[in-house]
């Protein structure tokens, strides 16, 4: 630019209007014989990049938790006589899972049904004599009460017995064993620990300032520290509460890939997110 100017300026006698017109006229012409590039372009480029990086690189912490765990408790106080699956092992939707000594209670079912079905043929027996106004309307009234009392007896024993076995609500495997066959438990006593592995979700604490960006459906990699396996996940859910102190927010998302291998409790790192509104 030097020798530019030098050309442009032959003599110190040029007139300084002439001198300020000859440099205007080299600097608009500069860019193009150059090749200079002007400042506007890149901060123009600037933002869309800086957000890009931003949105890839960025990574957290998460958690894989079961969508269903439960602990199953005795609903009767009765002696365990089956507890067939040990710690670790899977089970079908609907296999017995616990089984109590349950005899007395049988027994008692079956005495009210029989009284049931007693009180039910004197209701019979006394409807017909009222036909003929052979009884008294008090006493068929009495006779109806019976029936219901006795109906609401046989209902309650059927009840409890249908507690004389534990179910398994959901397929999946048992966690933990905190109860023994042959002994006898209370009503509310935790038996069992169960947990579906099939079906998992993430929990990862994210910074609050990615809401700019971070949406329902932001698909990311996961990279499971014990396996180092990594897996493809997008987000399902956002908790609609930040927390102040931390500035972070709870997000729940899921693998849209399975793999047998990933366990609740496992943790590992998300990053690459892609489909940031």
């Amino acid at each position: 630019m030097i020798n530019l100017l030098s050309h442009l300026i032959p003599c110190r006698s040029t007139p300084p209007g002439a001198l300020l017109t000859l440099v205007a006229g080299a600097l608009i012409s500069l860019p193009a014989a150059a090749g200079f590039e002007p400042p506007v372009a890149a901060q123009v480029r600037g933002p869309a990049t800086v957000r890009d990086q931003a949105t890839s690189s960025s990574i957290a912490r998460g958690v894989v938790r079961a969508t269903a765990e439960a602990t199953l408790s005795a609903r009767i106080s009765a002696r365990i006589v089956e507890l067939p699956y040990a710690e670790g092992t899977e089970f079908a939707q609907g296999a017995t899972l616990a089984a109590f000594d349950c005899e007395r209670p049988l027994a008692e079912a079956r005495a009210a049904v029989a009284a049931l079905n007693a009180q039910r043929k004197q209701v019979e027996t006394n409807e017909e004599l009222d036909r003929f106004n052979a009884i008294g309307k008090n006493d068929l009234q009495v006779s109806r009460a019976q029936l219901e009392r006795y109906q609401a007896e046989s209902d309650a024993l059927a009840s409890q017995t249908k507690a004389c076995a534990i179910a398994a609500p959901f397929r999946g495997r048992v966690l933990a064993r905190l109860a023994r066959q042959h002994e006898f438990v209370q009503t509310g006593t935790p038996l069992l620990k169960i947990v579906d592995t099939s079906s998992t979700e993430l929990d990862i604490i994210v910074p609050s300032h990615w809401l700019s960006w971070l949406g329902v459906g932001t698909q990311f990699v996961f990279r499971i520290d014990e396996t180092r396996a990594v897996l493809p996940a997008k987000v399902l859910r956002l908790l609609p509460s930040v927390d102040p102190v931390s500035r972070t927010i709870r997000i729940v998302a899921k693998f849209t890939t399975a793999d047998a291998r990933v366990l609740p409790g496992m943790s590992g790192t998300a990053s690459g997110w892609k489909g940031a509104k």
